[in-house]
């Protein structure tokens, strides 16, 4: 039995650290590759100046200065740069755009603003078939759809879902789209950084291993 047990020790002993090793150097190389795309992108954190300056008017919170003010002004090359960045800049920068522009907090999202434009186009809907009761539904539906498109349009409401569909697509589709990609750099970062350290215990494992198959053949 522990002549069995000592020459699975040793086997996995060699193999351990074999696998480590390939663990530890595939987590380099997604470290590096991710630092190579980040620095490719050019994207640079806001400076020290910039960071108060915007949480002085409210642009980003001052828990998300915190984690923004220790890479103040440096070009991003790590996937926690990179998270930072998407979920304390981009993400704040966002969520400002959607309550300056009236959005409840709960729905400062890119489905979110759709969905409260669609709830006030409905009311506009509404309003349109109070002022128009000649209208049958078909029409004050093309008609409604026109007045959001009428930029000097004379309801209110009409104007304010424009502006809604336009937040959508300019400040919440390229925001999440910026973020997707920052957040899925620092996915490939973070499995990088945990095949390094499971190749770590890998080896050490290994080793204790190998080391105590032999001690305990002497003992």
């Amino acid at each position: 039995m522990q002549q069995g047990y000592r020459a699975m020790a040793r086997v996995f002993g060699v193999v351990f650290p074999i696998v480590g090793a390939a663990a530890i150097v595939g987590g380099k190389f997604a470290e590096h590759f991710v630092a190579g795309q980040l620095r490719s992108e050019e994207i640079t954190m806001p400076g020290a100046e910039d960071i108060e300056r915007e949480v002085g008017i409210g642009l980003v919170s001052e828990q998300d200065a915190t984690r923004l003010r220790p890479h103040a002004g440096v070009t991003l090359s790590s996937g926690d740069q990179a998270r930072i960045y998407a979920d304390h800049y981009v993400l704040s920068h966002m969520i400002f755009a959607a309550e300056k522009a009236g959005v409840p907090r709960d729905k400062a999202t890119y489905a979110g603003v759709g969905d409260f434009a669609q709830e006030l186009t409905l009311e506009l809907r509404d309003e349109v078939r109070r002022d128009n009761p000649e209208l049958g539904p078909g029409e004050v539906n093309a008609l409604a759809r026109a007045e959001i498109n009428d930029p000097e349009s004379d309801y209110s409401l009409a104007r304010r879902i424009k502006s809604l569909h336009e937040l959508r697509a300019e400040n919440f589709f390229m925001g999440n789209s910026i973020r997707g990609m920052l957040l899925n750099a620092y996915g490939w970062w973070l499995l990088g950084q945990i095949a390094k350290w499971a190749g770590c215990g890998l080896i050490g494992l290994g080793a204790a291993l190998f080391g105590g198959s032999w001690l305990g053949r002497r003992d």
